[in-house]
């Protein structure tokens, strides 16, 4: 086809240069310059049209692609504790060195323990171990790539979806190898124990403890929980092969307010290999009283319902509804919730005021706007029968309390007063208002403080499509749950706000990540992103001192506290470029749940693969001649072609320009210009 454009060309251009030039078309006497001047034109036109028609050619190459192999090293604590890291080690390298193995496939090194990401260096330090996502995510990520994964195991898992029920597709071969003692030795566990967090001084909080025995006599051994040198519990549970577990179900009594660090054991068997799967460590808070929280409605709404859900998820606090009728007494709670208020209201506003009780105003369907901008002194919204229908904004740079953990992208509109809101007060917007594409500023939902009281207001009805969102989003109400519980927090004390606040539990558990954060506010209460912020944390027992920086992580500071020896630790955070700190106290409980494994487990790899595809520690040789044989694991042929033109046209622009001015030259030198 190419070498028909340019034939076509030439001739188009041979036609115009002969009647450009009276040698077709034309009565005149030739001049026996004209061949050299139609020569020049021919070939000035016929170089035009090479540039317009812009002829390419194709190239075919021919490539050989070498399958992939996929080489997953298990970095979990674990293998250490099965005593098969150096086995582990001596297989990879035999692995990688194999000369076969190098001709045949393209390798890639990976890690994984509770995440998977290249080989750097083996230290088998990894506190989870996730071998789901060791066999789904490769498969994901090399989809349109033909190749072997070998993952090297010990098969415990101890996060993520079972791994025996993971898929594989029709491009991949996956290749097990299983390190340490298969062998089932007698064992008592402790596989899980279920117990609040929080509980009120002098009541009972339950405790649920499930326990586990691997073996083939009947025994009996003495569960007990203690506290300290204390017994607070015990008993004899008994265990047979066919009754191999057992639920412990008990009440304890909270007795000191504070963390309450427990333990629950099991008298260990005497042949028992692995002992600290006998164990565990537990704590609870115990607190002397709760945040009571009033919602005062005369209306019934699905929105009602959302919110003391969320109030209550957190057992600290106490959530009552009542109606103006009811006439409460605002005086035994700790803050007020008005919902939808009108002219019903009067008598609660007038008592909340005389009380310095801090409120949380929130309209709906009912609510008198005349009577509601009667009442306050810091906003008021122009009154409108008309509602909009508006989406959130979250503010980055609200500073009352730590958003960085809320996420409320396309969350479904909530219907709002169509007139604006004029601020007497400067307020912390918490949302603003999104009405269709257009990001407003005006407030949906914001804070303020009025002398010695705090209050917040919430512009919105049907919110509780956004604790339905967050169920939808992220499979709980954690989402919206939580912010709820951050603004009752704000409202339920009347402390001082301080320029450096801390966002801490009291214990965490030391497979867990412990994380602290920190806002620090300027002299004008606004956040201020420069600051140097420390923490210093003191050991109570041996007294080591350990200090870390805390890291600037959007509109808050974060320290990562994971890696601390267990242990009770006070510590210090101080502002390094200004004269403020704050101090506190934190128990990390001991818990390595690498540590609950006595064997290696080979199940979960047989019921994936078959028995006959799983391997064991010393046989790289066997997996590298199934490599080797199998038919999916050969290299690929694949064909490319690529189009190129078939002169540059900045060359073709060139030439145009020198024919068009050597003719115009000639031409000139004969006197035909």
């Amino acid at each position: 086809m190419t070498i028909f454009w340019i034939i076509l060309a030439a001739i188009v251009a041979a036609l115009v240069a002969l009647f450009q030039y009276g040698y077709i078309f034309s009565n005149k006497k030739n001049n026996k310059r004209k061949p050299w001047f139609a020569l020049l034109r021919f070939l000035t036109v016929f170089t035009i049209l090479i540039l317009f028609l812009d002829l390419k050619f194709d190239k075919t190459t021919y490539q050989t692609i070498k399958p992939l192999l996929l080489l997953e090293l298990d970095n979990s604590s674990s293998i250490v504790q099965l005593k098969a890291d150096e086995e582990l080690k001596a297989d990879y390298n035999s692995l990688i060195n194999h000369p076969s193995i190098k001709e045949n496939f393209e390798v890639q090194e990976f890690l994984f323990s509770d995440v998977i990401k290249p080989l750097d260096s083996l230290k088998f330090a990894g506190v989870e171990t996730n071998i789901f996502n060791a066999i789904e995510q490769p498969q994901k990520l090399f989809k349109d790539r033909n190749k072997a994964i070998i993952i090297l195991t010990d098969g415990n898992q101890t996060s993520g979806n079972s791994y025996s029920y993971a898929s594989i597709d029709a491009k991949s071969a996956v290749f097990p190898v299983i390190y340490g003692d298969t062998t089932n030795y007698p064992d008592l566990k402790i596989t899980q124990l279920n117990v609040n967090r929080y509980s009120y001084l002098n009541n009972e909080f339950p405790v649920e403890i499930f326990t586990t025995y691997t073996g083939s006599e009947a025994i009996t051994t003495q569960f007990k929980i203690t506290n300290g040198n204390t017994t607070l519990h015990q008993e004899q549970i008994r265990f047979s092969k066919d009754n191999p577990s057992q639920i412990v179900n008990l009440n304890l009594t909270s007795k000191k307010v504070g963390t309450q660090s427990l333990r629950a054991s099991l008298t260990p068997l005497t042949l028992e290999k692995n002992i600290s799967n006998n164990n565990r460590n537990f704590a609870v808070e115990v607190i002397d009283q709760q945040t009571k929280v009033l919602i005062l409605s005369n209306v019934i709404h699905p929105d009602i319902a959302a919110l003391k859900k969320a109030i209550a998820s957190n057992q600290q606090r106490d959530v009552s509804i009542q109606n103006t009728d009811d006439n409460p007494d605002l005086n035994d709670y700790n803050m007020v919730i008005f919902y939808s208020p009108d002219n019903a209201f009067a008598k609660a506003y007038n008592q909340a005021k005389q009380l310095n009780k801090n409120t949380w105003t929130i309209t709906g369907p009912s609510t008198d706007y005349e009577f509601l901008n009667s009442q306050m002194t810091a906003y008021s919204i122009e009154v409108d029968e008309e509602v909009d229908e508006v989406q959130p904004i979250l503010n980055t740079s609200y500073t009352t309390f730590n958003l960085e953990d809320y996420s409320y992208d396309d969350y479904p509109p909530v219907q709002v007063p169509f007139g604006a809101v004029k601020m007497n007060t400067a307020p912390d917007v918490l949302i603003y208002k999104s009405i269709g594409d257009v990001e407003t500023q005006q407030p949906l939902w914001f804070t303020y403080e009025e002398n010695e009281t705090r209050h917040a207001v919430f512009l919105a009805e049907g919110f509780w499509r956004w604790r339905a969102q967050s169920y939808l989003d992220e499979k709980d109400f954690k989402n919206w749950d939580e912010l709820v519980g951050s603004q009752i927090q704000y409202l339920a004390s009347n402390k001082r706000r301080n320029r450096l606040e801390l966002d801490y539990k009291t214990f965490y558990y030391q497979n867990q990540k412990i994380i602290i954060n920190a806002q620090y506010l300027d002299k004008n209460y606004e956040f201020e992103d420069n600051g140097i912020l420390n923490i210093t944390l003191i050991h109570k027992k041996s007294n080591n001192r350990t200090v870390r920086p805390f890291i600037l992580d959007g509109n808050s500071y974060t320290v990562d506290l994971s890696g601390l020896e267990a242990g009770d630790y006070k510590f210090t955070v101080k502002v390094e470029n200004d004269q403020l700190s704050q101090s506190g106290a934190l128990s990390i409980l001991e818990f390595d749940v690498e540590k609950q494994f006595i064997s290696a487990h080979d199940q979960g790899m047989k019921q994936l693969v078959g028995i006959d595809g799983v391997y064991y520690q010393g046989q790289i040789d066997e997996v590298i001649t199934q490599l080797l044989k199998n038919p999916l694991l050969k290299p690929v042929e694949r064909s490319s072609t690529s189009y190129a033109s078939l002169v540059d046209w900045q060359y073709l622009l060139g030439f145009i320009l020198l024919l068009l001015g050597l003719e115009w030259f000639l031409r000139k030198y004969s006197g035909l210009v």
